[in-house]
């Protein structure tokens, strides 16, 4: 879009409130993201492209602007300006500062606060250990080179007590802000799941490379867990992180075989061989 498609859209829409600059964010694999200043408001306003079939990651607009009306109150995401379905275009508030670096009992505090959100409506994702070691099955079959480690075994966890709203894709890059500031952006995979699958992308180490984050420390890990103050969870996660690992690694593999550019198949592959170590670790978090 440019500058002046901006202003018009939002001088339509009753949303200018002054003179208006428009500057390209970098953003993820999908999605053009502009910062867009009007008056003495900015926002983020977010075209959607179409996404690739059978990703873990799909692109959801319909289901981020129900995300961000739920969640918003509760000072999780930043607040939903508008939304435009015929257009794939969404405009939602600026979130001060850059993508997050440190304070994992920020994120602890962050995933608490969103367990009040209704994750009713939402699309559904395996809870079963075995439906999720079977999406990993499935990309693994859409690659050409092998795993590169044995597929763990199923083990029997019982459903989650309650289900939650759940962000699927909660890397680095996603956590916007610092300290009460810090919000939850990319809102685009929404899913009614387990919040145990929100904490395994936070601590995962595959997700951190592919946002080119440091992995987490053991320190920072158990800072994680004694800010979450949820043992029940902690050993959850523990039962189930072998086989979220399978199935990340399963994605990260295929990425690695299929992305065009070079430097990102060469990311996605280190975060396959961090995935296969992280099934196998025997901690308790």
């Amino acid at each position: 879009m440019t500058e002046a498609d901006v202003d018009a859209l939002l001088r339509g829409n009753g949303l200018w409130q002054g003179p208006v600059t428009v500057t390209r964010l970098k953003g993820g694999y999908l999605n053009q993201i502009l910062l867009v200043t009007t008056g003495a408001e900015r926002m983020i306003l977010k075209q959607f492209l179409p996404a690739a079939t059978g990703t873990l990651f799909p692109n959801l607009p319909d289901d981020e602007a129900r995300a961000l009306q739920v969640l918003g109150v509760l000072d999780v995401s930043p607040r939903l300006i508008g939304y435009w379905p015929e257009a794939r275009l969404m405009a939602y508030a600026y979130v001060e500062g850059g993508p997050w670096e440190t304070g994992v009992q920020d994120v602890a505090r962050l995933l608490t606060l969103k367990e009040a959100a209704d994750p009713a409506g939402f699309r559904r994702v395996p809870l079963d250990p075995a439906a999720i070691l079977a999406e990993g099955d499935a990309l693994f079959a859409w690659c050409q080179a092998s795993p590169g480690a044995a597929r763990p075994d199923p083990v029997a966890v019982a459903a989650p007590k309650r289900l939650s709203l759940i962000h699927t894709d909660l890397g680095a890059n996603n956590l916007i802000g610092s300290g009460e500031g810090l919000r939850i952006i990319d809102w685009q995979c929404p899913a009614m799941g387990d919040l145990a699958e929100d904490i395994y992308s936070f601590l995962s180490p595959g997700f951190h490379i592919l946002n080119e984050h440091p992995v987490l420390t053991p320190d920072e890990i158990a800072a994680f867990w004694a800010a979450m103050k949820r043992p029940d969870m902690q050993a959850r996660h523990a039962s189930l992180r072998p086989h979220f690992a399978w199935r990340m690694a399963g994605y990260c593999l295929w990425r690695s075989e299929t992305r065009p550019e070079p430097e990102v198949r060469e990311r996605y592959h280190r975060a396959w061989i961090a995935e296969l170590q992280h099934m196998r670790q025997q901690d308790a978090g």
